[in-house]
């Protein structure tokens, strides 16, 4: 039966009919139809009809000269059974190269090459029983949650991006009144300055006048009592003359200097540096833009190249009272709504803590807890690993109304001690490799490997563009870098910093490492080739860190360890 169905497929490559006979289907044949019956909504080719017509002896049925009267019957497909493609065909394969259902076309487009074609109702079988089926409904219901909650999350960030904008728009207005009130206090004492020099100049040319004035009254006068003396004899007269001289030497002598005075006027010049500071300058102020992406919250504040400086740091008890013994923090990671989620080793719990770092809720699992990383909305994986029962799994776990819910898990065939998710791909890290499967499980390929010694593929984190891997190897002391084919384009080592463990990039992609050994956090270069500043030491309340995570909502590093106590390091 095998051999018969792969000789179907491949003639269903072999040609691609509009309309394919209904009852040739159902046993695997592809066979041109040529009629079609309203009653049944079914092709049938030239073999097949007689047999309908035998059985259904009052179904109308129409030949291909009424073949535009067919139109309607792909709408007809069962919509579950339907290919999104071409949706007059009815899907009847699975392609395990793909992991996609299939019609016939979608086979002879897209899969002829493909080597693991299946007939639906043989890869069917069995599925009430599968235990992924039987937890559909739950992850459905969970999922629709999970949808309806961010679907609610994007109304309050849309009322908040509208209050926003109200707010830098009246920040705005501020600044524009600002800058009227300068420029009116700016204009007031230019106009004052004018004023004075006007009224200076003024006062002046008063004088001036006053003085012609004088002059040209004293002259009139002194030749009027001049003429009237005519009959008086010349004493008085040359009395007149010697006065009248002396009055003209005075008056020659003010309108000479009032000569040297060509004109009163004011001149202005402006400031052109008040036009090119303002027409250079765009706008009011930088917006930043603030988008949810990934794993993270809130997109980085900070520009790519920016160098942190640490501004405070404070500790966070985290134990808990059912706690045995001391906590170990293997991983850290955090919500959109700001809860953070850690796995503690020791105690074997992962544990949901509020926005004060304030255990709230806890999960058990039944191994030791590694890694812990952001799938999306309010669901979390984490890696439970344990050598000695040969247990290698990703449990995914959402959190609801303050509580935490194992919702799924994958099983791997190798060790599962840490894990990043981007896109439709899950990244594992293995101890000695780094592994890459799709969301539900299915292996993709390999990506890297190291094999010179345990530890060399420790933790792993991912550019946001995906682009570019950060693997810490502490076996041999380095942060390794490389391209998404698996390249290696780096390799970072400093003599004073031992056992590279956790590693994080931010959205921006700033990149931080937490050494055990040393007891340090450092930020690193984004092309992983140095470093660029030591943000915490054990001074600081680091002890054998082994996670370290970036929260853009607080501008803050979360680094755990082998304490009781997260440390939180307040950046700038």
């Amino acid at each position: 039966m095998a051999s018969n169905f792969e000789s179907s497929i491949q003639r269903g490559c072999d040609f691609i009919h509009d309309f394919a006979c209904s009852a040739c289907e159902e046993d695997g044949l592809n066979t041109e139809a040529q009629h079609f019956c309203n009653q049944c909504t079914k092709y049938y080719c030239d073999k097949c009809v007689p047999v309908h017509n035998k059985l259904y002896k009052r179904h109308t049925v129409l030949d291909r000269k009424d073949v535009k009267k067919w139109a309607a019957a792909p709408e007809m497909v069962d919509v579950l059974e339907r290919c999104n493609r071409h949706p007059g065909e009815t899907l009847k394969l699975v392609c395990g190269d793909h992991d996609k259902l299939c019609c016939h076309v979608c086979v002879a487009m897209d899969h002829r090459h493909c080597s693991s074609i299946q007939h639906i109702p043989d890869a069917a079988k069995g599925i009430r029983k599968d235990p992924e089926f039987r937890q559909l409904p739950q992850r459905v219901d969970v999922l629709r949650k999970q949808i309806e909650g961010m679907k609610n999350d994007r109304k309050k960030k849309r009322a908040s991006l509208r209050k926003t904008r109200t707010a830098i728009i009246d920040e705005i207005k501020a600044i524009r009144k600002k800058i009227n009130d300068i420029l009116d206090k700016m204009e007031k004492t230019t106009v004052q300055d004018l004023d004075r020099l006007v009224a200076d100049q003024e006062l002046s040319i008063k004088k001036d006048m006053d003085s012609c004035t004088q002059m040209h009254d004293e002259l009139k006068s002194i030749m009027d009592d001049i003429q009237s003396k005519d009959s008086s004899g010349e004493p008085p007269i040359y009395i007149g003359f010697r006065k009248c001289e002396e009055i003209i030497k005075q008056a020659s002598e003010i309108l000479q200097n009032m000569s040297n005075v060509v004109k009163y006027d004011i001149t202005f010049r402006k400031h052109n540096e008040i036009e090119d500071n303002l027409s250079s300058m765009k706008n009011f102020g930088e917006l930043n833009e603030s988008n949810v992406f990934g794993a993270q919250p809130h997109a980085s504040l900070f520009p790519r190249e920016h160098v942190f400086a640490t501004e405070s740091y404070k500790e966070y008890n985290v134990r808990m009272s059912s706690d045995k013994i001391s906590c170990n923090i293997q991983g850290i990671c955090e919500l959109p709504g700001g809860e953070i989620v850690i796995s503690d080793y020791n105690n074997m719990k992962v544990k949901l803590l509020d926005q004060e770092y304030r255990v709230v809720d806890h999960r058990d699992v039944p191994e030791y807890p590694w890694d812990v990383r952001h799938i999306g909305g309010n669901e979390v994986a984490v890696c439970v690993n344990n050598n000695d029962d040969d247990r290698h799994e990703l449990h995914f776990i959402n959190i609801t109304k303050g509580t935490l819910v194992t919702t799924r898990e994958l099983s791997f065939p190798h060790n599962c001690f840490g894990a990043v998710h981007l896109g439709t791909n899950l990244y594992i890290s293995s101890y000695t490799a780094l592994y890459v499967y799709t969301i539900t499980g299915r292996p993709v390929k390999k990506l890297y490997e190291y094999k010179s010694d345990g530890g060399t593929v420790r933790r792993i984190a991912i550019s946001n563009d995906g682009k570019t891997f950060y693997i810490t190897n502490s076996s041999n002391h380095q942060l390794i870098t490389l391209d998404n084919l698996g390249n290696k384009l780096a390799t970072f080592t400093d003599p004073d910093l031992r056992r590279p463990y956790g590693v994080h990039v931010t959205t921006a992609g700033h990149v931080f490492v937490c050494y055990l050994t040393s007891n340090t956090v450092m930020q690193i270069d984004k092309d992983g080739k140095m470093k660029l500043a030591t943000l915490a030491k054990e001074k600081d309340g680091v002890y054998e860190p082994q996670a370290v995570y970036f929260s853009n909502r607080t501008s803050s590093l979360v680094v755990g360890g082998y304490k009781d106590t997260l440390l939180v390091v307040h950046v700038r």
